[in-house]
């Protein structure tokens, strides 16, 4: 069930001749931070253009909400759009009962979002940007490069523009860097694409890591095909700031549920290559899988868990920080050794959790 309500700008006529944009922002009981994100949003120079060649739409997508996200995402947007200097600027609050990413996602580039959208954007609701031209950078990218299908920006984590860290936060933001080398990975919080190439794709609802999925289904054709990299290009000059955990009990939590997404993938990855032939076909299996049952994926787990042994995650990810040591040059990889020592030590400690939890059927419906 959706609530949907929406407000046109008096330029209907036209709208024709102009670039459809349709920004998603995916909302979980975000009722105090929304506001923050949709002003901070309204700040971008695809906001502040009065001969703007794009029609805008914003749908707000809170799902599984027990709070007034919804309620205050409306007076917001009503305020914002009347507003704003560029008058094709429409909105939509579509609530949705069922929690969850992977879900919200599937209904908003399949029923939600404008047919003519050429470009959609997904946004999390807890951010902020850092430059008023990020948006436009990422869109200028996919204009100009006829390759590329999503646009990435540069995640910021707000204790690294702190001047005084602890030395916690220092471990964190030294770790997130050394992370971010290697392979172009989707970030969920947010992204620009093609609206031609999500169409043709369903998440598993349920999925707790559904930007890794979708990374697949983006630079593997499905999971079908060799990896094309140049489908994901990062935008110079365009960045966001999120929090970061600072907790180390939520800390552990956010890297059991990343470890136990990245796994499910995997499994998922590995059924669709011997299955299926056609690039289409895994969407679509997908697809008639979610309408049969929204549960699915929790059953298709159990079913490939019990049929390994007592140990379910691949070796390659449990040594994932040492083989991102050779994205490095040698020096800088010797340096970093120690870095990715202690963090291996760490995650020792997420990948017996996350493997309990799969052989235990936990850790479906992550938000």
């Amino acid at each position: 069930m959706t609530n949907f309500e929406a407000v046109n700008n008096n330029n209907a006529g036209i709208l024709g001749s102009l670039t459809n944009i349709s920004i998603c922002i995916l909302a979980h009981n975000e009722s105090i931070g929304i506001r923050k994100i949709l002003h901070s949003l309204f700040e971008q120079s695809l906001f502040q253009e009065s001969d703007a060649q794009n029609a805008i739409e914003i749908i707000v997508v809170p799902n599984g909400c027990t709070d007034e996200t919804a309620e205050v995402s409306k007076t917001e947007l009503n305020k914002l759009v009347s507003q704003c200097p560029n008058h094709n600027v429409k909105w939509q609050v579509c609530e949705v009962a069922e929690p969850g990413k992977s879900n919200a996602w599937n209904l908003f580039v399949h029923e939600f979002s404008d047919p003519n959208a050429k470009f959609m954007i997904f946004m999390d609701a807890d951010i902020e940007f850092l430059e008023t031209t990020t948006i436009q950078n990422l869109l200028d990218t996919l204009e100009t490069e006829s390759e590329a299908w999503v646009t990435l920006d540069s995640p910021v984590k707000n204790i690294a523009l702190k001047k005084n860290k602890t030395l916690l936060e220092k471990l964190s933001v030294l770790v997130s860097r050394s992370s971010n080398t290697g392979p172009l990975y989707i970030c969920g919080q947010l992204y620009c694409a093609r609206a031609s190439a999500l169409r043709k794709i369903w998440m598993p609802p349920g999925s707790p890591v559904e930007d890794g999925f979708l990374t697949g289904m983006i630079v593997n054709d499905h999971f079908l095909l060799p990896p094309n990299s140049a489908r994901i290009v990062r935008v110079e000059s365009a960045s966001h700031v999120f929090q970061a955990y600072t907790n180390p009990i939520h800390l552990l939590r956010h890297e059991i549920r990343i470890v136990v997404g990245i796994v499910i993938n995997i499994f998922l990855f590995d059924y669709f290559q011997l299955r299926f032939k056609n690039r289409d076909d895994a969407s679509f299996w997908i697809k008639n899988m979610n309408e049969k049952n929204a549960s699915w994926l929790g059953l298709f787990i159990q079913k490939i868990v019990s049929q390994k042994g007592y140990w379910v995650i691949p070796l390659s990810l449990v040594f994932r920080r040492f083989r991102s040591l050779q994205h490095h040059p040698p020096l800088k990889a010797i340096l970093l050794a120690p870095l990715a020592t202690v963090a291996f030590l760490v995650d020792s400690i997420v990948f017996f959790i996350a493997n309990y939890k799969l052989r235990a059927g936990i850790g479906m419906n992550f938000w």
